[in-house]
């Protein structure tokens, strides 16, 4: 696991040496660059070493050194894939994951991509051709920045690295609408206009002629939906491809544990885990104060079910003490709740491990959230009434002074379009809309948002609304997200965080599952459940979701420094976009018991202390 940062068009040491700098926590181990002043190009790496200790020193080359590699991930293919470059006659100097990358790109070129199985971003160098190729995984598992500046092109781990490297801070208001609709920003966008992310299974290539950009792989180009099986037969299945990809995951030369919340997904990785480790697995969870929220005593019951050496962090209140601190390493903002939970679980478990197994991407493929019982549910409920009353429900929306989100919410269960919108949008949960703190002059329409979800249900043939809805989360709110989430607050304690149920062949075959073996009125992640339930206690297979979130509804009532030092007026005011008056409204409503809006005054503290922290040069970091 490394952070990498890079640059096509001009070379500047000390531009390269400060964009390392920046993503040190990344890799404390190690640091690695390469310069060609000749062809303009730069790279480097820090590294977090995992696999191979002594040898995975980077950049890492070809054996007549033409082609180079800076990588960040782990390729848990690489002992097949060495086995089958050496038969081929390429040479090997270490057993490092990431030497097999300038192999396979001397082999297979752009094709090389769809020979890995794992998680990666990497940049390559071929001197020959002057080449730059840039590639990200399949599910987005690792993140990969790349950005246009006046002298040519730079990219990176993290986004403020490639602030170094010189682009624009110039914010992009479509995806200001997008992030506060979202709770994140939406893949390639950024909030920056001159910076996109590499996609989830898309390659980059740069040359002199330019850029181009390629999808190896495609989400919305699988058969969803078509498989006919029995749901034995399916839960076998899945029960042997979650054993494979625990056990490939278990890959390392360090100790290794895992984060177990007490929920289905983690307790299941932790289950596999502790019956494929030789020693004692060491497992960490989050306990809260707010018994409404604690979920520490299911996490307890996992870990002495299985015989883990299990570790807590209380949150409460004065965990806000490390939001300044947090914020440091969130290149983009986000609504994400466990940002803090998790920064502050990472730090606990990097004192005993460097790796960590954890549950994501489970409730995106499995259908594991409460809503894909429930909107499916209101919009069966309403399916007889001709289309036209939605629109009417609609247009009465908004002018009318009271009831106006219920009717919002039943005009979005006009077709599988609007109801994604509207979901996705947190319209369902009675969020506010971005327009009453926001002035963006943006929609859903002029944002690409709308165009996204259409995608979704344009591509998705099977027409169950629950298909449609895992198809978008799993490419969009999984990878931007959720996996942003667990990738940047733990690589800011140095600690790696893999994810067993994202491995291409879990993916492909959930996709393919029916709607009605993953969710129905009675329960949800039903072929999940049964594919653990001789693994897992009853008390853990019977239990509602809850979700590792403190109670930030409450923290908006009560006062606290980390909170009065970015949510006051004057810095409101100074930021792009906010309506710094309604935003002071609706946290006063908020504190009167008026408003319950914890969620979206969550989001507007991020993005206020986000653009002083990084975008305001009078007072930024970087």
């Amino acid at each position: 696991m490394c952070g990498i940062v890079g640059a096509y068009g001009w070379t500047h040491d000390e531009t390269l040496s400060s964009m390392l700098d920046w993503i040190e926590h990344r890799g404390p181990d190690e640091e690695g660059s390469y310069l060609d002043r000749d062809a303009g190009l730069m790279m480097g790496a820090r590294r977090l070493s995992i696999v191979d200790l002594e040898g995975g020193s980077q950049p890492k080359w070809n054996e007549d050194e033409t082609v180079g590699v800076v990588f960040n991930g782990e390729i848990y293919n690489h002992g097949e894939l060495r086995e089958r470059l050496s038969r081929e006659g390429h040479q090997f100097e270490s057993e490092c994951d990431t030497e097999v990358l300038v192999h396979l790109w001397e082999e297979y070129g752009e094709e090389m991509v769809s020979h890995l199985e794992g998680m990666f971003a990497f940049s390559i160098w071929d001197r020959e051709t002057e080449t730059v190729f840039l590639a990200r995984d399949r599910f987005g598992i690792k993140p990969l920045y790349f950005g246009k500046t006046d002298r040519g092109y730079v990219w990176g781990s993290e986004l403020p690295a490639l602030l170094i490297g010189g682009v624009d801070r110039t914010i992009d208001p479509a995806a200001v609408y997008n992030h506060f609709s979202l709770e994140y920003t939406p893949a390639p966008q950024t909030l920056l206009e001159d910076v996109w992310k590499v996609e989830p299974g898309q390659s980059v290539t740069i040359t002199d002629d330019g850029v181009e950009t390629r999808k190896y792989w495609d989400l919305l180009e699988l058969e969803t939906g078509t498989r006919t099986t029995s749901m034995a037969a399916a839960a076998d299945r899945l029960r042997t491809l979650l054993e494979r990809s625990v056990e490939k995951r278990l890959m390392a030369d360090v100790p290794v544990g895992a984060f177990l919340s007490g929920g289905l997904d983690s307790s299941a990785v932790t289950g596999i885990a502790s019956q494929l480790k030789d020693d004692q697995l060491k497992t960490y969870s989050v306990s809260f104060t707010d018994d409404r929220l604690d979920e520490s005593d299911e996490a307890r019951l996992v870990a002495d079910h299985f015989g883990t050496d299990h570790h807590e962090v209380d949150i409460d209140l004065s965990s806000m003490d490390l939001f300044g601190e947090m914020m440091q390493y969130l290149g983009e903002p986000t609504g994400h709740l466990q940002m803090l939970p998790m920064y502050a679980l990472s730090e606990r478990a990097s004192q005993d491990v460097k790796v960590a197994l954890a549950g994501e991407g489970a409730d995106e493929l499995f259908a594991g959230y409460p809503w894909y019982q429930h909107v499916p549910e209101h919009k069966r409920k309403v399916d007889f009434m001709p289309e036209f009353t939605h629109d009417v429900a609609g247009a009465v929306a908004q002018v009318a002074p009271v009831g106006n989100k219920h009717l919002r919410y039943f005009s979005g269960l006009k077709n599988n379009e609007e109801m994604l919108l509207n979901h996705v949008c947190g319209f369902t949960t009675f969020r506010p809309e971005p327009d009453e703190f926001l002035r963006t002059g943006e929609s859903a329409a002029t944002s690409g948002l709308r165009a996204n979800v259409g995608e979704v249900t344009a591509e998705v043939a099977d027409p169950a609304l629950e298909q449609h809805m895992s198809t978008y989360e799993t490419g969009y709110t999984l990878p931007d997200y959720h996996l942003y989430k667990a990738d940047h607050m733990s690589m800011a304690q140095s600690l790696e965080l893999r994810v067993p149920f994202l491995s291409k062949e879990m993916v492909e075959f959930a996709h393919s599952l029916p709607a009605e073996l993953k969710v129905n009125d009675d329960d949800v992640k039903r072929v999940l459940k049964t594919a653990v339930s001789d693994l897992l206690p009853d008390q853990i297979l019977e239990r509602e979701k809850m979700g590792m979130r403190p109670p930030v509804e409450d923290w908006f009532e009560e006062e606290h420094d980390s909170i009065e030092t970015w949510f006051t007026r004057e810095k409101l005011r100074q930021t792009p976009y906010v309506d710094a008056n309604r935003a002071t409204a609706l946290r006063d409503a908020h504190r009167r018991g008026e408003e319950s809006v914890g969620r979206t005054l969550w989001m507007i503290l991020t993005y206020v202390a986000w653009y002083h922290s990084f975008i305001d040069e009078q007072n930024a970091v970087v």
